[in-house]
C-alpha cells in the first residue's frame, strides 16, 4: 500500500478531538509522518508493559484509611454541590503537602505524604475572589504551624486571566517550579471545569483530562480535579461530576472522592477507586469550629447514629400525627376499616398501611379494645 494511502487511511480512523489539543504546536503532518515511519515493533517497544518490564509503582501521596486515593502521574476528582466542603478537604491536602514533617491538624484517616525535600505545591483556584482565596491559604498555613508562606507553595488566583491563557499559565508555572524546587509534590486545580468553554463538548473534555493527565505524568505528581457535581445532585443521590467533562475524569482518575453536605457536617467518602476496596476507606465527616477557625473531624459512628435517631423521631412524629388525624375522638375503626383509612390518607399501600398500623399500636397511640375496634389512647389516660 503506497504511504499516501495509508496516511488517508490512518486519518479516516483519527478521533475528531483536534490535534494541537494533545500535541501543542506539533503539526498535524508531522503526527502522520511520524507513524508512517513507525516500520518495526521496536519502534513501539517502550509502550509495551512486560512481566519483565520494570515499571515503577510509587508510593501514594494521599491515603485515606487503606485506601490509596491520589499518586504521582495520576489525576483525582475531587467532586461535591457548591459550598459541600470542597476547599476545606484540599486545604487539608495542601496543609500535608507543604509539611516538612507530615504533622498538621488535618483529618481523622487523611494521610498526606509530607514534602522534606521542599519540592513545589502549586494550587490554582479559578472560582474564589483573592480576598477568600487568601483567607483559606492563612487557615492552611495555620493547620501545619507555619508563620509565613513557604516559598516553595505557589498559590495562584486565575480567575481574571482570559480561558485561552489558562494551559499557557500552568505550563510556565509548572515547569519554572520544576526547575527551581527540583520537582512538583501536589497540585491542585480548584475549577478543572473552567478550562474549556463547555462541560458537554465531548472533544473540548477529553482533551483537557488528557492535558491534566499528561502534566500529572509530566512531573510525576498527583493532580487534584475539584469539579462540581451536577444541581440538585444531593437530592437525588448522583455522585457523578457535571458534563462529559466530570465523567471523562472520574472514568481517567485513580479514584473519585466525593463530598455531600447535610446541615454543616460535611462527608467525604471514596468512590470508584483503582486501588481500594469497598471497606478500605471510612467515611471522612468534618465541620467548621469556630473555635479553631477551619474544620474538624467528627465521629463518623456518632454523626450516623444520630441522623438514624433524627429519622425515627420524624418517623414518629409523623405517625403520630397520622394517628390522631385517623382516630381522633370519638372515630373508632374496625380492622378493615383503619386499614383503608390510612390508605386514603397517605396514599400507600396496603402492606404499608398495616405497618403504620401495627406502629400505631407499638408506640401506644392506639389500642385496640374487647370489640375489636381501634380507638386512640388519650394522653394522660
Amino acid at each position: 500500500m503506497e504511504a499516501m494511502e495509508v496516511t488517508e487511511k490512518i486519518k479516516k480512523q483519527v478521533p475528531v478531538i483536534p490535534f494541537k489539543a494533545f500535541t501543542g504546536e506539533m503539526d498535524e503532518k508531522v503526527i502522520y509522518e511520524n507513524i508512517e515511519q513507525q516500520k518495526n515493533l521496536l519502534d513501539f517497544e517502550k509502550y509495551r508493559i512486560t512481566k519483565e518490564k520494570f515499571v515503577e509503582d510509587p508510593l501514594a501521596t494521599i491515603t485515606i484509611g487503606e485506601a490509596k486515593v491520589a499518586a504521582p502521574g495520576n489525576i483525582t476528582p475531587i467532586t461535591a454541590e457548591g459550598k459541600g466542603g470542597k476547599t476545606a478537604f484540599t486545604g487539608v491536602c495542601i496543609a500535608g503537602a507543604i509539611s516538612e514533617d507530615g504533622i498538621i491538624d488535618g483529618l481523622t484517616d487523611v494521610c498526606v505524604m509530607p514534602n522534606p525535600e521542599g519540592k513545589a505545591v502549586i494550587h490554582l483556584d479559578t472560582e474564589q475572589s483573592e480576598a477568600d482565596q487568601q483567607y483559606n491559604l492563612k487557615t492552611t498555613l495555620k493547620r501545619t504551624g507555619i508563620e509565613s508562606t513557604p516559598d516553595y507553595y505557589h498559590s495562584y488566583n486565575i480567575r481574571t486571566i482570559p480561558l485561552k491563557d489558562y494551559e499557557d499559565f500552568v505550563n510556565s508555572v509548572c515547569e519554572l517550579c520544576n526547575q527551581k524546587y527540583n520537582g512538583i509534590h501536589l497540585i491542585v486545580i480548584d475549577g478543572a471545569a473552567d478550562f474549556i468553554t463547555s462541560v458537554n463538548d465531548e472533544a473540548e473534555a477529553n482533551a483537557i483530562i488528557f492535558y491534566f493527565t499528561t502534566i500529572a505524568v509530566k512531573y510525576n505528581c498527583p493532580v487534584l480535579l475539584v469539579i462540581h457535581l451536577n444541581e440538585n445532585a444531593g437530592k437525588n443521590n448522583d455522585t457523578m461530576p457535571r458534563g462529559h467533562v466530570g465523567r471523562q475524569a472520574v472514568r481517567k482518575g485513580y479514584c473519585q472522592l466525593n463530598i455531600t453536605k447535610e446541615g454543616d457536617i460535611s462527608t467525604l467518602q471514596v468512590l470508584r477507586a483503582r486501588k481500594a476496596g469497598c471497606n478500605d476507606a471510612p467515611l471522612i465527616c468534618y465541620q467548621y469550629s469556630k473555635e479553631k477557625g477551619y474544620h474538624i473531624s467528627v465521629d463518623a459512628e456518632c454523626i450516623a447514629i444520630e441522623k438514624q435517631t433524627e429519622k425515627d423521631q420524624a418517623n414518629f412524629r409523623r405517625i403520630e400525627n397520622l394517628a390522631n388525624e385517623i382516630f381522633r375522638a370519638p372515630n373508632v375503626w374496625n380492622h378493615k376499616e383503619s386499614i383503608s383509612r390510612i390508605m386514603k390518607e397517605t396514599r400507600k399501600t396496603e402492606s404499608t398501611a398495616k405497618r403504620y398500623l401495627n406502629n400505631m399500636l407499638g408506640w401506644e397511640m392506639i389500642c385496640k379494645n374487647v370489640d375489636g375496634f381501634y380507638r386512640i389512647i388519650m394522653k394522660g389516660s
